[in-house]
């Protein structure tokens, strides 16, 4: 599959949000089956760096001063665990630009529990 057909443009927010609860909600779609290539890890964390730096644009600074912001990754299917490795990692990353990372998986949300040295996704 290629990298457009999983991840859509790599330098647009395919959805931007505001909940009922006063947050802002960033969705990156991820469309079928994530493979765990080194150009598909690549592709997945330079959408993710656009999202991350979207929210110290000024444009959103002055748009959601002060808000609480979710980035939600939502994976149509479950994928290789490479990338669920890579996804884990990457909460310290978010955490850096004050950004709350959630996981969806088929319409689930996920969090991570390490089991024998991998992170798994699991159902709340």
């Amino acid at each position: 599959m290629a990298i457009e057909d999983m991840f859509g443009d790599l330098h647009k927010i395919d959805i931007l949000a505001e909940s009922k609860t006063g947050e802002v909600v960033m969705v990156l779609v991820c469309n079928g089956f994530i493979d765990g290539s080194p150009e598909t890890q690549k592709a997945l964390l330079d959408k993710m760096e656009s999202y991350l730096n979207h929210t110290l644009s000024e444009e959103f600074q002055k748009e959601y001063p002060k808000w609480p912001v979710i980035l939600r990754v939502t994976l149509s299917e479950k994928p290789d665990q490479r990338i669920l490795d890579l996804l884990y990692n990457c909460q310290a990353w978010a955490d850096d630009y004050g950004v709350a990372l959630e996981f969806e998986i088929g319409g689930r949300k996920v969090h991570f529990v390490e089991q024998n040295q991998h992170p798994q996704g699991k159902e709340e």
